[in-house]
């Protein structure tokens, strides 16, 4: 009988072979492991990135910054400190730019224009359009105003505008009414308005009121009447402040069906909306309700836009689920509330803002990359 061959060298050779698989098996869930680090670390520090792009949303109290105080431009966002909770913010005599905004009106909005010439957005604005913002510079110093440091705030209704800043002593209405055909001149309540037979511009003292010619009488009694004894100053804060009584937005768009952003919209009497900006935008939004609407049935209806919203965001794009993730909802007492922050540079490629500046070709959205144009 004879004797099996011995089979140990096969053995070895099966061991081996396992122990490079196995190896092969370790190195590749090593790669994939470190690969799960470096896209959770990166994740996590694009995530930091967006959040400090993002200002403190608008609060009531916060102090507006001017350039004119500090021409330097601060090296991170501002954060806007509330009040102390024990210390009860007294209500301050509106100024007449507060004033003007205080009263009623279908619309009504106020910017604050040193703070945005202030921010990163604007710094980009201005590097794509150089020319076009030189242009616009050297015009307004051609009428005395100096376009980064004489101007604070500007107001806009249905009737005009008015423009406030560092005008006393200069004559600007005179300079820009001078450049109109067949110029008028009349007095109304003690101060001079000129005429075109269009349009109309009148100053008093460091504010500017520019409508048509019928609106005129109307801008000036808005301007120098105070404000209505139930309006509070501390009302009106943000970079960007915009009142609505929602008559110009009723119904589906465009003849469209309704939607639950119209059933949110068709609840409310009217909207106050105020924004602060630095790379992107903190947007919050004060609703008040029709009579007989409950503030948490539209709470709730909010929740649920935003709720679709985000199932709609890509989460790899870690930007924008950051920013999703900034939005909330309340509801309390007598007013529906919605924080909100937007993605400014994402908003400018979609509406292909122009960028005559930028490198051909660029479609970086990094928060500190000048604008380009996405496509054409």
């Amino acid at each position: 009988m004879t004797a099996s061959a011995p089979r140990v060298p096969a053995a070895r050779a099966r061991t081996a072979r396992d122990l490079r698989t196995a190896a092969v098996a370790a190195c590749v869930l090593a790669l994939t492991g470190a690969a799960w680090v470096w896209i959770s670390r990166s994740a996590v520090e694009r995530r930091e990135k967006v959040l400090a792009s993002v200002p403190a949303f608008p609060a009531r109290g916060q102090e507006q910054q001017s350039r004119r105080a500090d021409s330097s431009r601060p090296a991170a966002p501002r954060k806007v400190d509330p009040p102390p909770a024990a210390e009860p913010v007294r209500a301050a005599k509106a100024d007449v730019m507060t004033s003007f905004v205080l009263k009623p009106a279908h619309n009504v909005a106020l910017v604050h224009v040193n703070a945005l010439l202030n921010t990163p957005l604007f710094d980009r604005i201005r590097r794509c359009m150089p020319a076009d913002w030189e242009t616009m510079r050297e015009g307004m110093a051609q009428i005395g105003i100096d376009l980064e440091r004489d101007v604070d705030r500007l107001a806009v209704t249905a009737d005009g505008m008015a423009m406030s800043g560092f005008f006393d002593g200069k004559p600007i209405a005179r300079n820009v009414a001078r450049t109109w055909p067949d110029l008028e001149e009349r007095e109304y309540r003690g101060h001079a308005i000129w005429l075109s037979p269009y349009s109309g511009i009148a100053q008093i003292g460091n504010l500017l009121v520019v409508g048509s010619r019928d609106s005129m009488n109307r801008l000036l009694d808005r301007a120098l009447d105070p404000a209505p004894e139930s309006a509070d100053p501390q009302d009106v804060y943000g970079d960007v402040f915009m009142r609505s009584d929602l008559s110009d937005v009723r119904g589906p768009v465009n003849g469209g069906k309704p939607d639950l952003m119209n059933a949110i919209l068709d609840g409310l009497s009217g909207v106050t909306v105020r924004a602060n900006v630095w790379d992107t935008v903190a947007l919050s939004v004060e609703g008040k309700p029709q009579p007989g609407r409950s503030v948490n049935d539209l709470a709730g209806m909010a929740r649920g836009a935003i709720a679709l919203a985000r199932e709609q965001v890509d989460p790899s794009n870690v930007e924008l689920a950051t920013l999703a993730g900034l939005a909330k909802v309340s509801g309390s007492g007598d007013a529906l509330n919605i924080d909100l922050a937007l993605p400014m540079n994402d908003l400018f490629d979609k509406l292909h803002f122009p960028c005559p500046a930028g490198e051909a070709g660029s479609t970086s959205r990094d928060p500190s990359s000048s604008l380009s144009p996405s496509g054409p």
